[in-house]
């Protein structure tokens, strides 16, 4: 065991993803010369579920394949204002409309989610009480206070029971990869909150800012799409980060460098690592998943760590699929098929990329994204070419794909997606409050799932860790 106290002050950062990467960035910006820094990663690569597969044309040029998040909500600043810190304004691009041609599978059917007046008049997949309920969402009271409840509740409270269950469940099912029954609405997605308080309901919160985001417009400002990625795909975030950090002789990189446990002693921590000698620290940010949080804090803190453990955590897979164009023959234009879990599918939902965004493929190719593990686990622990196998049936059944890809990457994350139920944020206070001095948290499973959420924990975890150590000795 380590016991003497180094004359150079350490922050540790547990976690190579996203998160742990923007922290070790505000750390070096906040700290300087004051302490040195260390980021421990336990896989062979940085970026945790921020990953682009590159995969070669057969005529030349490439495919782009985000394994994870492809895209970013600039609502949200942090990643955003991130990218603009590391220089890479100029690879920002806009992914288009997340919601044009989005489907959701009703009854074996895939039907349009209806978005303007006609398809919404026309569309099978509401009954005429449905969309009446779902036109008087203006008309409904507006809850005021800030207690928490499920995306489902909000849902069917503010626009209708039959509409959350036939198209806004299954959208947030697809998007947030969780149940919206059990889902917390403050973790997930509080501006829905935020405009039912402040201007009434839904659509009088969504007029408010078109509003103001035409005032902006007409005072000069440049405002960002509504979404934004990267030209060469989400892991070009990461690599900058990576590049900058291993520049700096005071940070400490390391891949394949797993932790197992902390230990307090007096005013530090000793972590103790899979290989190598254990590591010494004034802080630690733990941006790991909280399952494997709750593993490393059991000697440093096993109050917070048995509330960690209590975070459910799903598994979640992607496979990404190359096809030739003149072999796909699709029965409309899509974007986006969204599969209810009633449905009893063996994936969860579908994302052809190369409608939203042609550059990812070369010309006369498409490529398409595959979601699954939620509904049914079972596909996580299936080989690869069973896998493909399932979801070639699956697609084949449910929008009439025969084609065979070309190529294909997969991606498997078991137990790693964070289910925040009902609540959540208040548990996650009492985590923390229960955290001995100089420890501390950031990541998706504790105040929200986003790309700029995990950077907004991290920076924040890295502005308290900062704290501890350029305090007065």
């Amino acid at each position: 065991m380590l016991t003497t106290r180094r004359t150079q002050l350490r922050v540790v950062v547990i976690g190579g993803g996203i998160t742990g990467l923007a922290a070790a960035w505000a750390l070096r910006q906040r700290v300087g010369a004051a302490a040195a820094l260390t980021v421990l990663e336990a896989a062979g690569r940085w970026g945790g579920k921020v990953e682009t597969h590159v995969m070669p044309g057969p005529e030349g040029g490439r495919f782009l394949a985000d394994a994870g998040p492809e895209s970013f909500i600039t609502r949200k600043r942090e990643a955003w204002d991130l990218a603009h810190a590391l220089g890479l304004q100029d690879r920002l691009i806009d992914p288009g409309s997340e919601a044009r041609n989005i489907y959701v599978l009703d009854a074996g059917r895939p039907l349009k989610v209806p978005l303007n007046p006609v398809d919404f008049v026309t569309s099978p997949l509401l009954t005429l009480g449905g969309k009446l309920r779902l036109l008087a969402e203006p008309f409904i009271p507006a809850r005021r206070d800030d207690g928490d409840e499920s995306l489902g509740e909000f849902a069917s409270r503010r626009l209708g029971r039959e509409a959350m269950e036939k198209f806004i469940g299954p959208i947030l099912a697809g998007i947030y990869n969780t149940d919206p029954a059990t889902q917390s609405l403050l973790t997930t997605s509080p501006v829905m909150r935020e405009m039912e308080k402040e201007n009434g309901s839904l659509v009088a919160g969504a007029l408010a800012r078109m509003q103001a985001k035409r005032r902006a417009r007409a005072r000069g400002e440049q405002l960002p799409p509504a979404f934004a990625t990267f030209r060469e795909g989400a892991q070009e975030l990461v690599d900058a980060l990576v590049r900058r950090l291993s520049a700096d002789l005071r940070c400490d990189l390391r891949l394949n460098a797993g932790a197992r446990r902390l230990r307090r002693i007096d005013d530090q921590y000793e972590i103790e690592l899979a290989e190598g000698e254990p590591l010494l620290a004034d802080a630690v940010i733990v941006a790991t998943p909280a399952n494997a949080a709750a593993g490393l804090l059991r000697d440093a803190a096993p109050a917070s760590a048995a509330g960690l453990a209590r975070i459910r955590h799903t598994d979640i897979g992607t496979l990404s699929l190359a096809y030739r164009s003149a072999d796909v023959r699709l029965p409309f234009r899509l974007n986006g098929l969204m599969i209810p879990r009633r449905e009893k599918r063996r994936i969860d939902a579908l994302t052809w990329t190369s409608a939203k965004m042609p550059d990812r493929a070369p010309r006369g190719y498409e490529l398409a994204r595959v979601f699954f593990g939620a509904g049914a686990p079972a596909m996580l622990t299936l080989d690869d070419a069973a896998l493909l196998a399932a979801v070639r049936d699956e697609l084949r059944a449910l929008i009439g794909l025969e084609a065979a890809p070309i190529d294909y990457r997969v991606s498997r994350w078991p137990a790693s997606f964070p289910q925040a139920d009902v609540g959540h944020l208040d548990r996650v206070d009492e985590i923390e409050r229960r955290l001995p001095p100089g420890l501390f948290l950031a990541g998706s499973s504790y105040r929200g799932l986003g790309v700029p959420d995990c950077i907004r924990q991290g920076q924040a975890a890295a502005q308290r860790a900062a704290a501890v150590v350029t305090a007065p000795a």
